[in-house]
């Protein structure tokens, strides 16, 4: 191996020129593709399209729409004005008596009158919605939001919608269909004229039990939220309006073109607080907005990147004594990046802002390895009085081994996370492992190279550029004491207390059927994994959640099956059709179709009442809530206001029960049938309606439908309880009549052919036979399944290929063992912080999906501070003739201080990734962060100590 690394080293440095020319001409080559950077946040890209999850919730986007859906809120503030009187209600905290964690409140939650007039604003509570500029405020947001790019405007859903409609009789009792505002908006000059505008629109949402729930926001006294006919909803004194919403919804083409559409979509939003801020409360949440906020955050703070770049080079000047030691290595490292990010341009691989992570680990990493090789160079330059050329060539020939040892457990890291079914996971190992391999030429080999071809004046004589500082000195001097005498037990204490602390945590002696470690919930909350608790992101959509039933997304398909509804071809008599073909003949044969069907209709009607009352599902809404409204018109005796009594599929058992108004007076014996009532009500909604206003939740052809419903939490527990809970409820219903007509999502072994794109799927085995369905819902649970697995395999797959690395390329399982050891303490240390994290539901920060690829990573760089002090102590053993106490001192007064200065740089590196609005940074930060330490700590102490103990043949040779 020495001789190798001589070769190397007099090979690079005679080919010194060529390789930096080499290396300038791939680095620009490279470059000029970044352009071609395709980041994006798609959950639909996470995970493989054969996922159950992932598949149903393709199959529901491309049939229905609606997979793309942003939540816009307009509420009435009750306080006006005044100096900033919501920020004085925010700073009030309240905290669960019985957990004593931190109630999630809004601040117009906390707002009182007292409040308000002390920071001298007005209390309006009275005032309502209907008003004429408030009316016309939400129109014009419609219309404003319909234009922005890639709008689906016929899924869109609020008062000014088309497709939402004032659903009444006509005076020939048939159905009447009405737009509940004007075209042209309230009329602002003829207050008559706009009164009977505005009581129409208060009549055609007040009174829909399919709109009002999700359109609008009543509001009692107490602050809050008036469910739909509860008692007072009618009364205004009771249940006063306050708010309305726009649900829109987005093509998939948004997502290649999130940068310019948040952009608007900002100044869209910004422009309405500009005019009615005063007033209005405007909140803005949903899945594309979410997703591309974060992409428009790390944009706009670049600055952030600018600054630790900056540090690192002051970091890397002040270490390395000088601007050499720090624009050489540099150079190299953005070299690294540079070509890294040139490579994801030019394979176009679809990206996350997750993969800011990359180029920072880069910089940390390449860095980290520069201070290592730099500060070899001018040991080597002024211990030995060599030239410069041959202070490099030592430098590199000394530290190529143990770098690349370094950077190859560096790549097992990366390397073992393309084994999970997460594209972003394969984007971090195909990318980092590449960036990890430029490391061993742009910074292990041209940082020597370049500090010789450009050594400055006087460099050789000058003894301060090889001197250790006095707290490199006074470091090495008390680690040695400490490793060396009864203080020991300093180190060895703060690991014992870490595991500890860790199994405190994890509960990793409470294991259930579920888990081995009941602490650490690998569950993900995606709003506060996607954004810290106070930013604005995060703010709109907890409000949002308090006035709305729910803006988190679920949807399940609904297709007849073929043996009940085979879906004929309709029957052709010009002799063109084989004779005995089978056939649907309009005249003579039921329509076709299990939307057509009663029971049918009857089990998605019991399937949504009973989604409706589960805890965690504020709002769900299919066709057959259109099927109940006109039962309800149809029925309800004339003259007669409508009767909620008659909002019911009109099915056998319901008919039976109302024979008062079904039956015939003149033939009390004849008993409709319901299969004819739907189909006719069927035709009436498609003769009143327009083009497309149905197509968002049955299909043409009547065989296929969706339930789409709005889950109120993103707690990561309760939405995986809601996912087993609806689950279980098709388990249980399965043979109950009109559920098995018909297939309800996707299960494991489905084919699945996809309306859009075209693309036939074969849903992979789950070893499940339990439904999945789509939405924001599904891929949280997609990701859940994926966690639960990968979070203790993944790092242990990680472990074992670092140990058999190790071993072979020190040929001492003794030493692979030291360093895995250490690794396995520090991955445990992790676990416990991200179930400290769990413990106060702090969801930014537990081990769900994203986070966990902080673990491999970690492992990987954890590991290279302990190789880089092994090699030295086995150099200074054999310098010092076996003296382990001097090896011991100036191992750690050399390669001791630069692992600690790598960290120092490292953990400044890290600084932009903490200080963004993203809280998926924040987390891989901090859990790298927290690894790193405890690396640190057990590589200049533990480490040396288990040297030490089991004395390796490696280090110590044959000596015992």
């Amino acid at each position: 191996m020495n001789n190798f690394a001589k070769r190397y080293a007099a090979f690079a440095i005679a080919n010194r020129k060529l390789i930096l020319a080499l290396m300038a001409f791939f680095t620009l080559f490279m470059g000029y593709f970044i352009q071609d950077l395709d980041i994006r946040n798609d959950p639909d890209t996470l995970l493989p399209e054969t996922n159950r999850y992932v598949a149903t919730n393709a199959y529901g986007e491309q049939k229905f729409g609606f997979g793309n859906i942003m939540v816009v809120g307009f509420v009435l503030k009750d306080c006006v004005g005044g100096n900033d009187p919501y920020s004085d209600a925010d700073e009030i905290i309240n905290f669960d008596p019985e957990t004593g964690l931190r109630i999630n409140e809004s601040a117009p939650v906390k707002m009182t009158q007292n409040i308000c007039e002390a920071a001298g604003g007005a209390w309006e509570d009275s005032a309502d919605v209907y008003q004429p500029w408030f009316v016309n405020m939400v129109q014009k947001a419609h219309n404003d939001m319909v234009a922005l790019k890639h709008s689906r405007d016929n899924n869109f859903m609020d008062i000014a919608a088309q497709k939402i409609k004032y659903m009444g009789t006509s005076e020939d009792g048939g159905l009447k269909f009405e737009r509940l505002i004007p075209v042209a908006g309230i009329n602002i000059t003829d207050k008559q004229v706009a009164d009977t505008q505005l009581a129409h629109l208060k009549k055609g949402i007040e009174t829909n039990p399919v709109l009002a729930p999700m359109l609008m926001l009543k509001q009692a006294k107490d602050g809050t939220r008036c469910e739909f006919a509860q008692e007072g909803w009618y009364d205004d004194e009771t249940c006063k309006a306050k708010g309305f919403f726009i649900v829109g919804d987005y093509a998939d083409t948004v997502k290649s073109d999130y940068l310019p559409w948040v952009t608007s979509t900002i100044a869209l939003v910004d422009a309405i607080k500009a005019e009615h801020g005063d007033r209005v409360e405007v909140r803005i949440a949903g899945e594309p907005y979410f997703l591309a906020f974060m992409l428009y955050d790390l944009v706009q703070k670049w600055w952030l990147f600018a600054i630790s770049f900056l540090i690192v080079v002051a970091m890397l000047w002040y270490l390395n004594k000088g601007w050499r030691g720090s624009v050489f290595p540099l150079i190299g490292v953005v070299a690294t990046i540079i070509i890294t990010l040139g490579l994801m341009g030019f394979t176009a691989y679809k990206l996350t802002t997750m993969m800011v992570l990359t180029p920072m680990l880069l910089l940390a990493i390449g860095t980290g390895h520069a201070v290592q090789v730099v500060r070899r160079y001018q040991s080597e330059l002024h211990t030995n009085a060599i030239l410069p050329m041959s202070a490099a060539e030592r430098a590199i020939a000394a530290t190529i081994v143990p770098a690349t040892l370094a950077i190859v457990t560096d790549m097992v890291g990366f390397f073992t996370l393309s084994f999970v079914d997460i594209s972003f996971y394969k984007a971090y190992a195909y990318f980092g492992m590449f960036g990890m391999m430029t490391i061993l030429i742009t910074t292990t080999t041209i940082a020597p190279i370049l500090m010789a071809m450009f050594p400055g004046k006087n460099t050789q004589v000058d003894a301060s550029m090889v001197e250790a500082s006095k707290f490199e000195k006074g470091m090495a001097k008390t680690l040695t004491s400490v490793i060396m005498g009864k203080m020991k037990i300093i180190p060895i204490g703060m690991v014992v207390a870490l595991v500890a602390w860790s199994a405190v945590q994890t509960k990793v002696f409470e294991p259930t059927v579920d888990s081995p470690m009941p602490g650490v919930e690998v569950g993900i909350n995606y709003s506060r994994a996607a954004f810290k608790y106070d930013s604005d992101a995060n703010i709109d959509l907890r409000r949002l959640g308090e006035v709305m039933p729910g803006v988190i997304s679920v949807n399940i398909p609904i297709k007849g099956k073929v043996a009940n509804f085979p879906m004929l071809p309709a029957c052709s008599y010009d002799g063109s059709q084989a004779p005995g073909t089978p056939c649907w003949d309009e005249d003579e044969d039921a329509p076709q179709g299990a939307f057509n069907n009663a029971e049918v209709m009857a089990a998605i009607e019991k399937t949504e009442d009973w989604m409706r009352s589960h805890p965690n599902i504020g709002f769900t809404g299919s066709y057959i809530q259109f099927l109940k409204i006109v039962n309800m018109l149809m029925m309800t005796p004339e003259g007669q206001e409508p009767d909620l009594k008659y909002f019911h599929v009109p099915n056998a058992e319901f008919i039976a029960k109302n024979m008062d108004v079904y039956g015939d007076t003149e033939d009390p014996e004849w008993m409709p049938d319901a299969n004819e009532i739907v189909t006719g009500f069927n035709g009436l909604l498609e003769a009143n309606t327009n083009a497309g206003d149905l197509d968002s939740f049955v299909a043409k052809g009547w065989n296929e439908g969706v339930i789409m419903g709005f889950v109120n939490t993103m707690d990561p527990v309760k939405t995986h309880q809601t996912v087993k809970d609806i689950q279980q409820w098709f388990v249980d219903n399965k043979d109950e009549p009109g559920f098995d007509l018909v297939t309800w999502g996707f299960k494991s072994g489905d084919v699945v052919h996809m309306p859009e794109s075209g693309k036939t799927v074969q849903i992979e085995d789950s070893g499940t036979n339990t439904i999945a369905v789509g939405g924001f819902l599904g891929a949280t649970e997609a990701t859940h399944d994926v966690a639960e697995v990968e979070y203790i395999k993944s790092p242990l797959v990680t472990a074992l290929a670092i140990f058999i690395i190790a071993a072979l390329i020190f040929g001492s399982p003794l030493i692979a063992a030291i360093l895995t050891s250490t690794l396995l303490v520090t991955l445990f240390g992790q676990y416990g912080l991200g179930a400290y994290f769990t413990s106060v539901e702090n969801w930014s920060g537990n081990l769900h999906f994203a986070t966990l690829v902080s673990l491999s990573i970690a492992m990987g760089l954890g590991v290279d501070y302990g190789i880089y002090m092994i090699s030295r102590l086995r150099e200074e053993m054999q310098a010092t003739a076996g003296n382990w106490a001097q090896s011991l001192s100036n191992t750690l007064e050399t390669t001791g201080a630069a692992v600690f200065a790598s960290i120092v740089v490292l953990l400044a590196s890290f600084i932009p990734l903490l200080m963004t609005q993203l809280a998926n940074t924040w987390a891989l930060g901090i859990f790298i962060s927290e690894a790193l330490i405890i690396d640190v700590v057990i590589a200049l102490t533990i480490i040396p100590l288990l040297v030490y103990i089991f004395k390796p043949k490696y280090v110590f040779g044959d000596k015992k």
